[in-house]
């Protein structure tokens, strides 16, 4: 007769490969239980993304640079662009959608999105000012969600919205409008809406030298992160989830620590390009730092931990989520979860942030 401890080990044993299959890499018993007993504070916890396929990365990384050069963006700049490769990194971070339309369609909200950042909040080099962030940014909302004004004053707000970036936001949520349903749109709207006001937050910090405490940092970050993308996730693979149930307290809270779980590792990975664009730096290990009094050693350590603690946390309430979800939410959050693991592989092999 086996004792509980020989039984458990069986049981890790039968269940640390996991499931197969399509959508099978997921939080479930198996995750849990071959997951470490105390979390690292040197390596960010991440799993191996559910699709490498280089081939595709490429095709769709030259379709948008050939988007992005008919419309204006990133002029004299897209051999960087290319370097960035969110071609690869949409191949990543939606493992489960074949549909090259839909996947370019990824591509150019992450192009237009990020290019919001670049342009407009972020790099000095691009001709950031500090003090125009917020007209910069609530002209890109008008860019993602027209004003419905007379046809005089609509056709002079076309004419004003002149950017490059504000023809990449127009022509995103315009093939969103396509490809999915006038819900999953106003989900992405409200996403991204709510980027840009994290955006502004941060742009308080930039012209006031400012280092905010840990909580502030965090709450800013879980809206100026990458959860319009995560918002995506069924237009992209061809299905919708309701409405009721993305905005269902428990999926919220899930799709919010997603979103900070992979802009933590932005902040980790980032450092070298935000000082080499002149960004003063307030990123979680600087908000650590500053709150502790610890060394940025001690720091840096300590923001692995806080990722690898929320990625815990994702894991356990994912699995009570999978109890009772319905098909779409369990299809949902299969692709949340190929959406972090692509994310963490994007990041660290992207020149955007690591130089590899």
């Amino acid at each position: 007769m086996y004792s509980n401890t020989n039984t458990l080990d069986i049981v890790k044993s039968i269940l640390s490969v996991g499931p197969r299959g399509l959508g099978t890499q997921t939080t479930n018993i198996a995750a849990i239980i071959n997951r470490p007993d105390q979390e690292s504070d040197t390596e960010l916890r991440h799993r191996e993304p559910y699709r490498d396929d280089v081939a595709l990365g490429e095709e769709l990384n030259e379709r948008l640079i050939a988007w992005a050069e008919r419309l204006g963006m990133y002029e004299g700049h897209l051999d960087y662009l290319r370097k960035c490769n969110f071609g690869r990194c949409v191949m990543l971070t939606f493992p489960f959608s074949e549909d090259r339309e839909r996947l370019f369609f990824a591509g150019q909200a992450n192009v237009a999105l990020f290019g919001v950042d670049d342009y407009f909040v972020d790099d000095e080099r691009a001709g950031v000012t500090h003090d125009m962030v917020g007209r910069n940014l609530s002209l890109c909302m008008s860019a993602i969600d027209e004003p419905a004004l007379t046809p005089f004053y609509n056709e002079a707000t076309k004419k004003g919205l002149d950017h490059p970036i504000h023809s990449g936001l127009h022509e995103y949520i315009a093939n969103a409008e396509k490809l999915g349903t006038p819900q999953q749109v106003a989900r992405l709207r409200h996403e991204d809406m709510c980027l840009f006001v994290g955006m502004c937050h941060e742009s308080s910090w930039r012209m006031n030298k400012m280092i905010s405490s840990v909580w502030e940092y965090l709450g800013c970050r879980q809206m100026n992160g990458l959860t319009t993308c995560i918002a995506m996730i069924d237009i992209v693979e061809g299905y919708e989830l309701s409405h009721n149930s993305y905005s269902h307290p428990k999926v919220r809270q899930v799709v919010k620590i997603a979103g900070l779980i992979t802009v933590l590792v932005n902040d980790l990975v980032s450092s070298k390009k935000e000082e080499e664009a002149g960004v003063n730096q307030f990123g979680i290990r600087e908000a650590i730092q500053k709150e502790t009094g610890c060394s940025f050693e001690q720091a840096h350590r300590a923001g692995i931990r806080l990722h690898n603690e929320l990625f815990r946390i994702f894991e356990d309430e994912c699995a009570k989520l999978m109890v009772y979800a319905t098909p779409e939410l369990r299809k949902f959050l299969i692709g949340v979860e190929g959406w972090i693991a692509g994310n963490y592989r994007w990041h660290i092999t992207s020149d955007r942030y690591s130089g590899k």
